[in-house]
């Protein structure tokens, strides 16, 4: 029996017109969602979408399933509503996170809590790394899942705590036959001549990239600026661009869409670190440590 998740993952991506952007919105992974659109293929035993390099189109069928599909969101919706106290034992679990950290390493938590428990539901709150933090500080969130630079150190904050950490590499994402592909690491001297895609000014990871580059002598300067993991793989992609990226932001079909990451080992560019971080004294939550579990399961994984 399809379940409704599968049914509003499909209605999200004839709207997105994309499975990555589609998880994206729904906060669920790419392969969740993929898993999910195959799963209905194979109960309605008939082709969904037709896919090609820019994304999806639904088929007739699709269209069909569609209706149906939101006809039982609706009456779903509509029976719980009758049961009263139901939606009061419903928890909201507040994340405050990047948007890269979102479609990824949170998407795959958030999709493990909800299939052993019913009872949870997310609020995703999508900042910059130091302005999560103040977030997380204010008590406007339970969760902060977040990036640090080298030498800062978040323990100490008063109202936050912090549940772990890892290293995170920083890398160069580019189409695979680019000149510089085939590297086994990279220099920002080295990537100085190619347009270059990366995270908006003002960012924490995005300063240290502007310091490198001024070391080298030149003005950095990008030709795609976005938060969005998704938009720069598109963007990269059959071109000579770059996009400078954190390890474990980066969406799971580079290989598919013909690009490849290649590590920057520069002195210029400080390590950088995924943490979860905690509001403390945190409150007692059975959703909150669920989804803290699985957080640092994802983050081991990694």
């Amino acid at each position: 029996m399809t379940d409704l998740r599968s049914f509003k993952t499909l209605l999200a991506v004839i709207e997105y017109g994309s499975i990555h952007l589609a998880a994206r919105a729904l906060f669920v992974s790419h392969s969740t969602a993929s898993r999910q659109i195959r799963t209905l293929e194979d109960d309605y035993g008939t082709a969904l979408f037709d896919r090609s390099t820019t994304g999806v189109t639904p088929t007739g069928p699709c269209l069909a399933l569609a209706d149906f599909a939101r006809r039982t969101i609706v009456e779903s919706e509509l029976l719980a509503d009758s049961f009263g106290g139901y939606s009061h034992a419903v928890e909201t679990i507040t994340i405050v996170t990047s948007t890269g950290l979102g479609q990824t390493l949170v998407a795959d938590a958030i999709n493990d809590v909800i299939r052993v428990s019913d009872r949870v539901q997310f609020s995703i709150l999508d900042r910059g790394s130091l302005e999560a933090l103040q977030v997380l500080k204010n008590r406007q969130a339970d969760l902060c899942v977040n990036f640090s630079v080298g030498g800062h150190d978040h323990v100490s904050v008063p109202g936050v705590r912090r549940i772990d950490q890892v290293e995170a590499r920083n890398l160069a994402v580019m189409d695979r036959n680019h000149p510089l592909a085939g590297r086994a690491s990279l220099h920002i001297r080295e990537m100085a001549d190619y347009p270059i895609a990366t995270l908006p000014a003002g960012n924490t990871a995005r300063i240290r990239i502007e310091q490198a580059v001024r070391a080298q002598g030149q003005v950095f300067a990008p030709t795609v600026e976005a938060t969005c993991p998704v938009l720069h793989i598109r963007a990269v992609a059959g071109t000579t661009m770059i996009a400078m990226m954190a390890e474990r932001t980066i969406p799971d079909n580079l290989a598919e869409v013909g690009c490849t990451a290649v590590a920057i080992d520069d002195p210029g560019i400080d390590a950088r670190y995924i943490q979860i971080l905690a509001a403390d004294p945190q409150r007692e939550s059975q959703g909150i440590d669920l989804t803290i579990d699985a957080l640092r399961r994802h983050l081991a994984a990694g």
